[in-house]
């Protein structure tokens, strides 16, 4: 059917009004396809959470838009499509052919995750391709829902499948399918994702064809390299306006699955002229342990965060940023592993903190740049505390079913405003909680409550948004409900703040074993919170199953999103409406944001008075984090910000970096600030006391303090005895002076 390699466009040049037309239209085009599938699909995770993504490619492969959905399920499209271009001859390609896999080495980022892809022809000519990404609710393995909990490597988790021809002329192959549904938990539903994966691919066919119709093969070629092109002229230009430097971020990996154990994740990003380079050497090796991700996963969890932190306004296009970004990773290691290693949780947790961590250090990038720092974000919700539910359902029908109660995560805060409630997923603008009447009806489950929970954000001058906390139990289950775990950030607090801001709260769950809810629900009472509740209690750990008898509930909190400047700088008014409105506790607002309250309204003359106190015992138990400089650097020119209250000035000749709440020098301009600073280290319940729900001991936090004011300007989570974390060294003594005078 093709009769050629490329597709390559005859013009040089097109109409910027026919580009803006047709780039919408093809963006529209890929939304409908992703609304198609949602409609279809017959699973509660596809169409009330949207676990899902689409992408419209180019012909040989490179993305050019992404959807508002699982945003690093757009790397396993790209990926996909590059494989079936290596395995297939061009002339065993058709109209009407669709391509699958879910197989992490062929671009899936775990096996629930299915790939479809199909080529777009035109009168002979492969010009593009379409493709989506849908979780599947259970795909094969020794545990349902195939979020395996002691796997040890991929034999132990749900089969692979590389790459097939599902289908051909619009048509799934039935033989293939029957091999496909045979061994799954949930065939009907897999069966109802697969045809929807179909339609939407189909009605994308349809659509693109109907634009060629009327543009012609000419334009509709040249579109797509427009595009691309688009995307990469702003974005260079974007990065040009930024001082050249390189970031850090770190975090730790909770429980491999198979016992609690922390492992490290390292990001340093370096940016010099309009490029970026994104480094993780230094990562931990792979385990032995379903939490690795592969390459797929690692790309993923990186273009999630260049997309949304650089892309805000542009079309999503992988294709594009591909040209401006070099990742560097060493193979073999926990979000670059090499087969056999087992990935099952894999886009919840090597791709997902790979997404944290990029996305701090382009947030503290971000920052030093006057009008591209109100994009930078703290992070969002530090992956999902995920529970899969299985077992026989009220008919004595097997099922299996993630929770998508998951969702409910708080988002990061940013450099004008609070994080959002509950927020959900940065990765998703479109996930969303389930109703529960839907939970209720479809599993043999109830809801007790699902409410915010006070005190997990992560406090600052712009605090994090708080996460949902839901209890649930069997109710009228014909077997006990099993109840798998799948969980990051719940060891140690994980949602990290931003210039000073505090971490989220770490997340938990907890079965209370024979509980009382019934017997309160009997005399009219139904419980609002886990204190409420009364019946034995078990902390469960962050991968871990169980099962659950009638009355045991299970309670479970997502975790929030981080701070953003120093909590002793917020609003007191603020403070005090969120007393009010139960988001923070009386006592956080005292040991945290340093505000009284008193009959639920502040005190400003103690609130003064203890604010003074509190950065004077900061100043009393600091110690010096490098070479603490005794020297004001008042007045010059602010060249530009750097954090929440460091910014970079040219003072008498001299290019330095200063506190901005009293002047006191922290170090040169080509210096890290921080060893500028006194540092103290502090339990991690010092800023929520949630965190007595974590399971390691020597996680702590250091903080790092102004040594002229007692300003918080970064807190780190660490283990105790590590040494300090870079945190931003600018690449030339000389940038400031030339970023000022552009």
């Amino acid at each position: 059917m093709t009769n050629q390699t490329t597709a390559s466009a005859t013009k040089t040049d097109m109409d910027p009004v026919t580009f803006e037309v047709m780039r919408h239209r093809l963006w529209a085009i890929n939304d409908e396809q992703a609304m198609m599938a949602a409609r279809v699909s017959g699973s509660p995770v596809v169409y009330e959470a949207f676990d899902f993504n689409t992408s419209i490619l180019t012909h040989d492969g490179r993305a050019l838009f992404a959807g508002v959905y699982i945003l690093p399920n757009a790397v396993p499209v790209e990926l996909m499509v590059r494989y079936v271009l290596e395995k297939w001859p061009l002339e065993d390609i058709r109209e009407g052919d669709m391509f699958s896999s879910n197989d992490p080495w062929s671009g899936a980022l775990h096996a629930n995750d299915t790939i479809l892809v199909s080529p777009i022809f035109w009168e002979g000519e492969l010009v593009a391709w379409t493709g989506i990404v849908m979780h599947d609710s259970d795909v094969g393995s020794p545990v349902p829902g195939s979020f395996v909990v002691g796997a040890q490597d991929r034999f132990g988790e749900a089969p692979l499948v590389p790459g097939i021809k599902l289908v051909e002329n619009f048509k799934v192959r039935e033989d293939l399918e029957e091999l496909l549904l045979r061994n799954v938990r949930t065939p009907e539903l897999n069966a109802l994702n697969m045809r929807a994966r179909v339609a939407a691919l189909t009605s994308a066919h349809h659509r693109i064809h109907d634009l060629i119709s009327h543009y012609g093969r000419d334009d509709f070629i040249q579109c797509q390299e427009e595009i691309i092109n688009y995307v990469e002229r702003v974005l260079r230009q974007r990065l040009r306006e930024i001082p050249d430097g390189s970031w850090y971020e770190q975090a730790y990996m909770d429980h491999d699955s198979n016992e609690n154990k922390l492992y490290k994740v390292c990001c340093r990003l370096t940016k010099h002229g309009d490029s970026l380079t994104v480094d993780f050497r230094g990562t931990a090796p792979q385990v032995q342990g379903s939490v690795n991700c592969s390459r797929a996963g690692l790309e993923g969890g990186c273009f999630t965060s260049f997309l949304t932190f650089l892309c805000y306004d542009l079309p999503w296009s992988i294709g594009a940023v591909r040209n401006v970004v070099e990742i560097i990773s060493d193979e073999g290691t926990i979000n670059n592993a090499q087969s056999p290693a087992a990935v099952s949780m894999g886009s919840v947790m090597g791709t997902w903190i790979t997404q944290d961590i990029v996305g701090t250090a382009l947030s503290k990038m971000l920052l030093c740049h006057p009008e591209y720092r109100q994009e930078a974000q703290a992070c969002w919700q530090p992956s999902i505390n995920g529970e899969v539910v299985a077992g026989l359902g009220r008919n004595g029908v097997p099922f299996a079913s993630v929770l998508m109660d998951c969702c409910g995560g708080g988002g990061g805060a940013r450099t004008f405003a609070d994080g959002i409630d509950s927020g959900g997923f940065m990765q998703s603008m479109k996930s969303g909680t389930p109703n529960v009447e839907t939970t209720e009806s479809r599993y043999p489950v109830m809801q007790v409550y699902r409410r915010q929970r006070i005190d997990s954000a992560g406090a600052g001058r712009y605090r994090g948004g708080v996460s949902i906390e839901y209890a649930l139990l069997p109710h009228k289950n014909p077997v006990p409900v099993e109840d798998i775990i799948f969980a990051h950030g719940i060891s140690q607090p994980e949602g990290h703040g931003l210039a000073g801001g505090a971490p989220s709260s770490v997340g938990f769950n907890l079965i209370k074993r024979g509980s009382d809810v019934f017997e309160q629900m009997k005399s009219g009472v139904v419980p609002n919170c886990s204190d409420e509740i009364g019946g034995a209690d078990q902390i469960m750990e962050a991968k871990d199953a169980t099962a659950l008898e009638a009355g045991d509930c299970h309670i479970c909190l997502q975790t929030g999103g981080g701070g953003f400047g120093d909590p002793l700088r917020r609003e007191p008014m603020s403070v005090e409406q969120d007393v009010r409105r139960g988001l923070v506790s009386a006592e956080s607002a005292k040991s945290v944001y340093g505000v009284s309250i008193e009959s639920g309204i502040v005190n400003e003359m103690a609130t003064k008075a203890l604010r003074s106190d509190m950065r004077a015992q900061r100043l009393r138990q600091g110690r010096s984090a490098g070479k603490v400089m005794d020297k004001k650097a008042i007045g010059g020119e602010v060249l530009h910000p750097v954090g929440d209250t460091v910014e970079a000035a040219l003072v008498n000749g001299e290019q330095i970096l200063r506190c901005t709440e009293c002047n006191h020098q922290l170090s040169g301009y080509d210096s890290d600030f921080k060893h500028g600073t006194l540092v103290r280290e502090l339990p991690i319940t010092a800023t929520s006391p949630i965190n007595s729900f974590g399971l390691v001991d020597d996680v702590l936090l250091r903080e790092f303090i102004c040594p002229g004011c007692g300003t918080s300007v970064a807190i780190d989570v660490q283990i105790k005895g590590e040494e300090i974390l870079d945190e931003v060294v600018f690449a030339d003594p000389d940038i400031g002076r030339h970023q000022k005078a552009a």
